[in-house]
């Protein structure tokens, strides 16, 4: 895959003036193999001033109607290099083989949570405008909007091939817009300049919101057509830093379920530990009032573990080499976000009625040595807790218990709500999961598909997600 999202949260740039966007991910620590630094913060504070406004009344957007969107990122570019003699023949995830109806399938899922629009991550290779133009379509008929996030790592850095991309598919009845004008997002870009950047503004009318690394927020203030991407996404200080600078309604935030990646040009770990998946969606709710967009980090990413598509990788859809992901779904993550969703759109966390249990897992400890890895451990990987996290969906009170081999442990009389409870994984074997009510085992599932192991051929930090769920509840 052409596209390194890891870049999205390994690092950030400094900008304002527009609405902005932050990708970003739930991790503590940057990778040294990234070729982007962590954003660079005027040491002596930032205010907004009248220039500030530039295109935009601020004090307009401030009276805007508080609706709330959520996006999810689906990158076009995501040409497999496997060698064609080594794909399966069925091999058509990758979005090289999309078509109209695949697209169809993905947006009906992703539209199911109650998210407004995907991002289309869209890159050099020719063939991606035909995908983007069956995208387009489908949207339409889905009933999903769309808007593009333009890679300029792989998209060609020029402001007439970015209006033409912009302009072409803009009057579509499937464009993303906001307070009338289309999104235009990207990845990078610092590339067009500042004057690159106006002129895409003026010549498209675009809502702007790039990411756009290594440039000193105070020169793309001066500009005055800049939103901010911001990449970096624990704690919630980077948040507030960036709301206080933009102002009502031009800031968002991402989050993602995970993170790993395992190439010989970049391989390194994140930290996902400590259910930060659901953390950092609280954090977002507790901000909704000074949050118009969050973007869920991504649909289809696998060489890097991000992904939620509900449909299991195939060899033919992720990047030659790709060993991590086979096997181990997240679409249980993808389950759960409608939760967090309508709590973020509404303000009010919706009534829990299904009894559920979301777990997941590395399937190795971390500190042990790979049998057959021609790569080292990834960086990062002393930050990997050997633990079982878990959430506990309860909708009256319940008993769970976390099981890994031959260690168990119980949580007796969970409340109502969502519980966040974990095991240390101190025992090798297959994981289950149990839940009791009123004297009644309504769950009792063990996945037959993985195991913790105390060994491994290859290194894996990617999580295994799983989910059970009560087929009534007490």
């Amino acid at each position: 895959m052409k596209v390194l999202i890891s870049s999205l949260f390994l690092s950030a740039a400094l900008s304002i003036a527009l609405p902005s966007l932050s990708l970003a991910h739930t991790a503590r620590q940057s990778s040294p193999t990234s070729k982007r630094e962590l954003h660079i913060r005027n040491s002596t504070g930032a205010s907004k001033t009248t220039d500030d406004a530039g295109y935009d009344d601020i004090a307009k957007l401030g009276k805007r109607d508080g609706t709330k969107y959520v996006f999810m990122h689906h990158i076009v570019g995501s040409e497999s290099s496997t060698p064609e003699k080594e794909q399966p023949a069925n091999a058509l995830s990758d979005t090289y083989d999309y078509n109209y109806d695949l697209w169809v399938n993905d947006f009906n899922q992703i539209r199911a949570k109650n998210i407004d629009a995907v991002a289309l991550n869209v890159g050099r290779d020719y063939w991606e405008w035909a995908r983007v133009q069956d995208a387009y379509n489908a949207a339409a008929a889905v009933g999903i909007d769309v808007f593009f996030s333009f890679d300029y790592t792989s998209f060609d850095c020029s402001v007439d091939e970015t209006v033409n991309w912009v302009n072409t598919f803009s009057g579509s009845p499937a464009q993303f817009k906001v307070d009338g004008r289309p999104m235009v997002s990207s990845f990078s870009g610092d590339c067009l300049g500042p004057g690159g950047w106006q002129a895409v503004r003026d010549r498209t009318g675009g809502f702007l919101m790039p990411f756009i690394y290594n440039i000193d927020y105070q020169q793309l203030r001066r500009g005055a057509s800049y939103g901010f991407l911001d990449s970096w996404q624990w704690q919630t200080q980077d948040d507030q830093y960036y709301m206080d600078i933009l102002g009502p309604g031009r800031y968002a935030a991402t989050v993602s379920g995970w993170f790993f990646t395992h190439y010989n040009y970049k391989n390194f770990y994140l930290r996902g530990d400590a259910w930060l998946f659901l953390t950092r969606w609280e954090e977002l709710i507790s901000m909704r009032d000074q949050l118009r967009f969050v973007e869920v980090l991504t649909w289809n990413d696998f060489g890097e573990s991000h992904y939620l598509n509900s449909g299991p990788p195939t060899a033919g859809s992720q990047p030659y080499g790709t060993t991590w992901t086979n096997g181990y779904p997240h679409d249980a993550f993808f389950d759960l976000i409608n939760y967090y969703i309508e709590a973020f759109k509404t303000g009010t966390y919706p009534a829990i009625t299904k009894d559920t249990i979301y777990f997941w897992s590395r399937p190795h400890p971390a500190g042990i040595n790979a049998n057959n890895d021609g790569l080292s451990r990834p960086q990062g990987w002393d930050w990997a807790s050997d633990t079982l996290w878990v959430a506990v969906f309860c909708s009256s009170t319940c008993s769970v218990t976390l099981q890994v081999g031959s260690y168990s442990q119980d949580f007796n009389n969970l409340s109502y709500g969502v519980n966040k409870i974990s095991l240390p994984l101190n025992a090798f074997g297959s994981v289950t999961v149990k839940m009791r009510k009123n004297g009644q085992e309504v769950i009792n599932y063990t996945p037959s598909d993985f195991q913790y192991r105390g060994w491994t051929d290859q290194y894996n930090f990617n999580a295994y997600v799983g989910s059970a769920s009560a087929s009534g509840s007490l």
